[in-house]
């Protein structure tokens, strides 16, 4: 007979809206769900991303939601002791009132707990059939109440103030990348659990010697019920082989000699042992990596200011290379471990090492977490708090604090995430609204007497709780943080949104690389929708209002419009008439500003003891809805221009190029008689653990004609793990007859002939060039049936070509989505032949034969595409 059982919930949903006794319940359109999944699927609101509908259904998060559902008892499990029968809710969103069999068991106010609520006594015997329902509230309407309640007004930013009343995600109260869209409803899986004694949390300890080669795994189950006696749980651990390598009982540690290590992609490998602990019929699996962890705060050397920052994972100095995740889609129960795999494949394919849970999301599906350790993803995680002042009272104390351990424990098994953070932007919030914050104050007591009780959770509350649950991941107080105040470049991460944003609108480039930071934790350029995102909503035929109207809509941050505008007329020139010119436009210059962010932070990790930054984030990888956002990929998961730049700024090894201007005046007091002195550093980076031996190549070229100007080619070794500065070359503007803003840098690394890494630099603004002459060739080359891709040669003459855009010839999106690009966004000059690899998605039906590329790029005339494919 069964010991354990488990009874999931999950047939039979019906909802109504909660208001119309009279109306008859539908059934839901999957489980779990939220409402709008299931109003859409009965067609009782339009679809949200199309028009303006996102507006018009705004009615739905102020309206009470019904659900209910019927299920069997189970029988009993057999056993000397009392049985206990528990409800258990992995997630409700958020206010909801729980009825079983007519009685009311329990009420929530968190979409971020797991509920656990003893039915023993509200079940129906064995084989009779129980009623459950669940009672949605709206989470906006009950958040303005609690704010009524306190007697003020909470500061913020994004969405609405009452949002911080509430522990529910905060971009569904909208942001500004994300539509107001407020979801209710049994978000995550209801089951129930039938035992006399389960396990209930099953504790992983993992201590690696500094030595590597020893690692003591300690195992300590932790029991619920009438019997709290662990040696009745059975451990056992299997190495990544399924190699038994240790067995015992109850709390057991296992000293495992030689273990294999778990690295981050791209040092090493990620195997993963299994560890099992087994009561009855209860069985508690979790997959975990040993791999040695610290995050390095010490002095740099050669008299640079503050501290570095970095993550050291098995004794390796690790430069972070990634972007910042947001939900994957507001509708969250529509997110599977498929789409997860897709968007983390994603980030793993443009070649980067970590992404960043944002606080102002959620605690994702344990799916998202399995599939960043298999890939060797690292996670800095925040807790789910950002972006204003939250109350401090009795409920939001308990409530934060019940949230965090049990996330801490269901998450602390995973080797990806490498650090837990209090917060987002709270601390420099704080300090940019003057609030009560004294840095040098470390007295707890005195801050819960100033209007910013708040700094209580991060700097006490959630540090103790990550020391006691996760004490070898380390704890960061908010992002960002460090130093003398938050965003202090020299200790700590930082938010570089200042250099290019509304404090600095006009040349966002210029000055970039005198920003340093020890760690970049998020930046980011707003871009529109990718093309095939704008064309589909153009050529839609249930279009029912004016195109700038809707396009409008989906721009969640309108004022942002206004600063995009003035980028695109200080640094480029399109067809303003033009909606496809338009978008092209926006998403150049979102890769522009990553790609003259990413390579001079990049340049700064220079080696033992000048880690002047260490990694950069960009905000942000992904979208939960179809918007113009910062996103390196839109909502359908298509690439946009900025993810092919990142990728290749992102490559183990590349080679960076900055241009500088020195001028030398006749005179104190002319104007007129200036002599210019340009000059190019090269550099180069190499992020792996090996030394190369490589070619350097840097070539000028003229931008108007193409022409060659010089040339030079030498030998260059490339320490491991560091950036390397290589050569200052002179522009010689006598002997070239031709000026240095018409001059564009060309640099190479290769080996053996083959390009390794390779860069471009042009003067800017690039308004001020003609690019008119450049003639772009895109010509297919191999076809290969076995992988199901082709090859595209491109290549230009008479000129330079920035930019270079390769799309499917097509206006059908799904069409456009069968296939993926290699590379995108290509610099040329001439003589310098690009290979991108075109490959069909798996189950696509296409002759490739058949399959069109057309190109566009800076300065061609977005209606007139070229298109060279035989």
């Amino acid at each position: 007979m069964a010991t354990y059982l488990r009874t999931d919930v999950h047939d039979g949903w019906v909802f109504k809206q909660a208001d119309k006794p009279d109306s008859d319940f539908r059934p839901v359109a999957q489980f779990p769900t939220v409402i709008h999944l299931d109003l859409l699927h009965h067609n009782l609101i339009p679809d949200p991303p199309k028009d303006r509908n996102s507006e018009l259904i705004q009615w739905v998060g102020e309206k009470q939601w019904l659900y209910k559902t019927s299920f069997i008892s189970p029988q009993a499990p057999s056993s000397t002791g009392k049985v206990s029968h528990t409800m258990v809710f992995d997630g409700l969103d958020t206010y909801a009132k729980i009825s079983l069999n007519g009685k009311e068991i329990a009420s929530t106010a968190n979409m971020f707990l797991q509920y656990r609520v003893d039915a023993t006594e509200a079940l129906k015997p064995a084989g009779e059939e129980n009623s459950l329902e669940l009672l949605f509230d709206s989470a906006f309407l009950e958040g303005k109440r609690l704010e009524k309640a306190q007697g003020y007004k909470n500061l913020f930013w994004n969405g609405d103030s009452c949002r911080m009343n509430v522990r529910k995600i905060g971009c569904h109260f909208g942001w500004d990348w994300a539509p107001t869209l407020l979801t209710c409803g049994p978000w995550r899986p209801i089951y129930l659990e039938s035992f006399v004694t389960r396990i209930a949390d099953v504790n992983i300890d993992i201590d690696v010697a500094d030595s590597l080669d020893v690692a003591i795994v300690t195992v300590t189950p932790e029991l619920q019920g009438h019997d709290g006696n662990d040696k009745s749980v059975q451990v056992s651990i299997s190495s990544p082989d399924g190699e038994a390598v240790f067995t015992g009982n109850g709390s057991s540690s296992a000293t495992l000699k030689d273990p294999k290590l778990w690295y981050p992609v791209g040092y090493g490998k990620q195997p993963l042992y299994t560890v099992t602990a087994t009561l009855g019929d209860q069985q508690v699996v979790r997959k975990v990596g040993i791999r040695h962890l610290r995050l390095v705060q010490r002095p740099l050397e050669n008299g640079a200011p503050g501290t570095t920052f970095f993550f050291q994972v098995n004794q390796i100095p690790i430069y972070c290379r990634g972007a910042n995740w947001v939900p994957g889609d507001t509708f969250l129960p529509r997110i599977n471990a498929k789409r997860y795999r897709q968007w983390i494949e994603l980030a793993l394919h443009g070649n980067q090492n970590m992404i960043r849970v944002w606080g102002g999301g959620l605690y994702e599906d344990d799916s998202f977490y399995e599939i960043c350790d298999e890939l060797g993803i690292l996670i800095w995680h925040d807790f789910q708090l950002g972006c204003g002042v939250y109350p401090v009272s009795d409920f939001m104390t308990n409530t934060i604090r019940e949230e965090a351990i049990y996330n801490l424990k269901r998450l602390r098994h995973h080797p990806s995430i490498v650090l837990w953070c209090g917060n987002n932007e709270d601390h420099m919030f704080a300090e940019l609204h003057h609030l009560e914050y004294d840095i040098n104050d470390k007295n707890p007591d005195n801050w819960l007497k100033t209007n910013w009780a708040a700094r209580w959770y991060y700097d006490k509350m959630l540090p103790d709780i990550c020391a006691e649950l996760v004490p070898r991941v380390p704890y960061h107080n908010s992002s960002p943080w460090g130093g003398t105040y938050s965003n202090d470049p020299t200790v700590g991460d930082i938010h570089s949104w200042r250099v290019w944003m509304a404090d600095q609108p006009r040349y966002p480039y210029q000055d970039y690389e005198k920003l340093t930071g020890r760690f970049v934790s998020e930046f980011g350029m707003k871009s529109s929708p990718s093309v095939h995102s704008v064309r589909q909503l153009i050529t839609d035929p249930a279009e029912r209002h004016p195109q700038s109207r809707t396009f409008d809509n989906w721009f969640c941050a309108p004022e942002d419009q206004r600063t995009l505008s003035m980028y695109l007329i200080d640094n480029q020139k399109y067809d303003i008439a033009s909606l496809q010119a338009y978008v092209y436009a926006t998403q150049l210059n979102q890769a522009e500003a990553t790609d003259y962010s990413l390579r001079p932070f990049r340049r700064l990790w220079k080696g033992p003891g000048q880690e002047e930054c260490a990694g950069s984030l960009i905000w942000q990888l992904n979208d939960c809805f179809p918007a113009a956002s910062w996103s390196l990929a839109d909502a359908f998961l298509r690439p946009k221009l900025a993810y092919f730049v990142a990728k290749r700024d992102f490559a183990p090894i590349i080679v960076g190029c900055a241009r500088t201007t020195v001028e030398h005046p006749a005179d104190e007091f002319t104007r007129v008689f200036v002599e210019r002195v340009t000059s190019a550093d090269v550099w180069a980076s190499n992020c792996t653990t090996s030394e190369v031996k490589l070619t350097i190549t840097v070539a000028f070229y003229s931008v108007l004609d193409g022409k060659l100007l010089a040339s030079k080619s030498e030998e260059v070794t490339l320490p491991p793990n560091r950036s390397t500065e290589l050569q200052k070359v002179n522009f010689d503007e006598k002997e070239w007859g031709v000026k240095q803003e018409s001059v564009v840098v060309a640099t190479k690394l290769t080996k053996n002939g083959d390009v390794l890494a390779r860069y471009v630099n042009f003067p800017q603004p690039l308004r001020h060039l003609d690019f008119s002459a450049a003639e772009v060739t895109v010509t297919k080359k191999e076809i290969n049936d076995s992988t199901r891709s082709f090859e595209l040669a491109v290549s230009v003459m008479n000129g330079a070509a920035k930019g270079v855009e390769l799309m499917i010839d097509t206006l059908d999106p799904d069409v456009a989505d069968s296939y993926v690009f290699s590379d995108n966004a290509l610099d040329l000059v001439p003589g310098e032949e690009q290979i991108v690899t075109v490959t069909a998605v798996a189950g696509t039906k296409a002759d490739l034969e058949k399959v069109k590329v057309v190109e566009q790029h800076y300065g061609s005339v977005a209606t007139k595409q070229s298109l060279v494919l035989m």
